[in-house]
């Protein structure tokens, strides 16, 4: 018997299962192997909503946690994942650039916002300069994912196939799934929990989002934010620029429309040549209210949920591992504001 099956490898699934790792705990993990949201994700962590200049819920307590975490797993692989950049907020007028000095003297915000700057970028004009922040950046996750990926492969801890719901056997105080025997089921599956009978009555929306990747005429060292972004991928020489936001079509299958509209925006902004090389899709793991996916099914006290976790997966997903598993291990309690029991 084993202590956990875990289902879903994407970042919430990752940050479960290196805290068990951490704790000495024993776990299987199930996942199919297909691109989920984090798969395609640009990696960003940003505590601050730039369309408002705000903070994100609670984004700045937890990034130091989550940081730490990604420093620990860049000692584990031997890799590098973790890359500092600033963010450059284009401004669109004088407006804009007086709620941004008002903005940056917060608390918690001035920790992120620096002055506003004139500084020529190479093929981007911004007659009313650029709000930069600091303290941000992109962790790789399509590496750190794939290293787990090949860890568990090595420890014969992971199961490569769909998981089968009918297949699933619960009992008073464990369950059993194909023969394999454990206390608990956690389910980190991003917005494959639709399709989860005992769960799927949890209110993800799920958002569509697309980008593209592209080669541009001159490279970036910062990521440019102006209602798209534009960012460099230091692990390669190429770049990203995105997202949409579509929340009718919930396919991972990238469309014709979004890479028109991504074209037509980044032409906006980059007024050098660029190269199209690819095109990503995936679905975010949006909540109604905004907040995780956190707790315990309300009959079956086996099952849990670590879900939720929108467009800031990078800076929640960690911290809200570590609670899921005090709540499971310690009994600790769960705050309302991420508790599924608030639905």
């Amino acid at each position: 018997m084993v202590s956990y099956l875990v289902v879903g490898l994407g970042i919430s699934g990752w940050s479960f299962v290196r805290l068990l790792r951490e704790k000495g705990e024993s776990f299987i993990v199930v996942d199919d192997g297909k691109p989920g949201a984090s798969h395609v994700s640009a990696g960003f962590y940003n505590p601050v909503i730039l369309k408002r200049f705000t903070p994100a819920w609670k984004a700045h307590e937890f990034l130091a946690y989550a940081l730490e975490q990604y420093k620990k797993a860049e000692k584990d692989y031997g890799r590098r994942l973790v890359y500092p950049l600033k963010i450059y907020r284009k401004l669109a007028s004088v407006e804009e650039q007086n709620q941004w000095a008002v903005a940056s003297q917060r608390p918690v915000l001035s920790h992120y916002m620096r002055n506003v700057v004139f500084d020529p970028l190479e093929g981007i004009e911004a007659p009313f300069g650029f709000g930069v922040l600091e303290n941000t950046g992109m962790v790789d996750l399509q590496s750190l994912l794939q290293e787990e990926r090949n860890r568990l492969k090595k420890e014969k801890r992971l199961i490569e196939e769909n998981f089968e719901y009918s297949t699933l056997i619960i009992k008073d105080k464990e369950v059993e799934y194909k023969g394999i025997q454990a206390k608990h089921v956690v389910f980190a599956e991003g917005y494959g929990v639709k399709r989860n009978p005992f769960f799927n009555y949890l209110p993800l929306t799920g958002t569509k989002g697309e980008l593209l990747e592209v080669e541009l005429a001159r490279s970036l060292d910062k990521i440019i934010k102006s209602g798209i972004f534009l960012a460099p991928i230091p692990w390669k020489n190429t770049s990203l620029a995105g997202a949409t936001y579509e929340w009718k079509d919930k396919t991972n299958i990238p469309t014709a429309q979004a890479k028109e509209h991504l074209t037509k925006k980044l032409k906006k902004l980059y007024k050098l040549p660029f190269r199209f090389v690819q095109q990503y899709a995936g679905i975010r793991p949006t909540v109604i209210d905004r907040r995780p996916l956190i707790g315990s099914h309300p009959h079956e006290k086996t099952l849990f949920v670590l879900n939720g976790m929108g467009t800031r997966g990078v800076i929640y997903a960690p911290k809200m591992a570590e609670y899921l598993w005090r709540f499971i291990a310690h009994n600790d309690s769960l705050p309302l504001h991420i508790n599924i029991s608030r639905f």
